[in-house]
């Protein structure tokens, strides 16, 4: 059993190694980076544009295009999109790489979405949000992914 006599054979500073080689391996495959508050995302945004679906989505590509033009809202206490309103939001944020994370996480493609790298995420609870700047996100809905910008 040369496998067994190998571990046998370990001193203890290889045992560590071992260890602290298998833990790092544990963590997500995606540089991410501690971030702000991530209430910087609290305010009304209006769907500018349909830019992209995930691999499985709860809507069509015109059910959509028909969301394009309503407002989502995010509260301290809430998030609202029409009739749906989500619990309190956590608001927390981490940077990413937009192409990895969104693999990992949404089974999606960061190709149309325009997003900067690093990418700051937002969890609201019942989605996240990607922040391309303080006026614009990338909200991420029922499976796609819409330009957002502020309303004043």
């Amino acid at each position: 059993m040369p496998f067994l006599r190998c571990f046998i054979s370990f001193q203890p500073v290889h045992a560590c190694a071992l260890v602290a080689a298998i833990a790092l391996s544990s963590w997500p495959g995606f540089p991410v980076h501690a971030a702000g508050d991530g209430r910087s995302v609290i305010g009304q945004w209006k769907f500018t544009a349909a830019l992209d679906g995930a691999e499985i989505t709860s809507l069509d590509e015109r059910e959509a295009d028909q969301l394009v033009g309503h407002v989502f809202t995010v509260a301290t206490d809430k998030v609202q999109f029409g009739s749906q309103v989500c619990l309190p939001p956590d608001f927390q944020e981490k940077r990413v790489e937009p192409r990895l994370y969104l693999r990992e996480q949404a089974h999606a493609s960061a190709s149309r979405l325009g997003l900067p790298n690093p990418v700051s995420v937002v969890d609201l609870g019942c989605t996240v949000v990607f922040v391309k700047n303080p006026n614009r996100l990338v909200i991420f809905w029922k499976g796609w992914f819409f330009d957002a910008r502020r309303l004043r």
